[in-house]
C-alpha cells in the first residue's frame, strides 16, 4: 500500500499555525509550528548547529528528524504532505497505521 501520496485537500488547506519564535523541545527557536485537523502536528526549529523537525500523530506517534538548515524547509514540507495524506486517508486499521508509521520513520531519518 502506498502511504506517501498527494493530499486530497489543497496543499496547505486546513493547517493552522500554532506558535513561532519560542524555544522548542530540542532547545532551538521555533520557525514553524502547525497543526492539521486536530490530529497531527509538525514543528521546525532552528538549533545551534542543525534544524530539528518534530512531528506527531496525536495518541500514536512522535518522530524527530535532524537536518541541515539548507534543506530543512523542503524536508518539512515533504513530511507535512505525507502526514496530511495519511490523516486524509482516515485509516482506522491499527496494522495499516503501524505500517505507515514504520514507513514514515524509515523515509525520514
Amino acid at each position: 500500500m502506498n502511504y506517501f501520496c498527494e493530499p486530497s485537500k489543497g496543499e496547505n488547506e486546513m493547517w493552522k499555525s500554532i506558535k513561532n519564535d519560542i524555544i522548542g523541545s530540542e532547545g532551538g527557536i521555533i520557525l514553524q509550528d502547525e497543526e492539521y485537523e486536530d490530529s497531527c502536528r509538525i514543528t521546525l526549529e532552528r538549533c545551534r548547529r542543525y534544524d530539528a523537525i518534530t512531528c506527531g500523530v496525536y495518541g500514536d506517534m512522535v518522530h524527530t528528524v535532524y537536518s541541515d538548515p539548507l534543506v530543512s524547509q523542503h524536508l518539512y514540507e515533504m513530511m507535512k504532505k505525507d502526514l496530511q495524506a495519511f490523516i486524509d486517508a482516515d485509516i482506522e486499521d491499527l496494522g495499516q497505521r503501524s505500517d505507515f508509521y514504520e514507513a514514515f520513520v524509515e523515509r525520514y531519518r
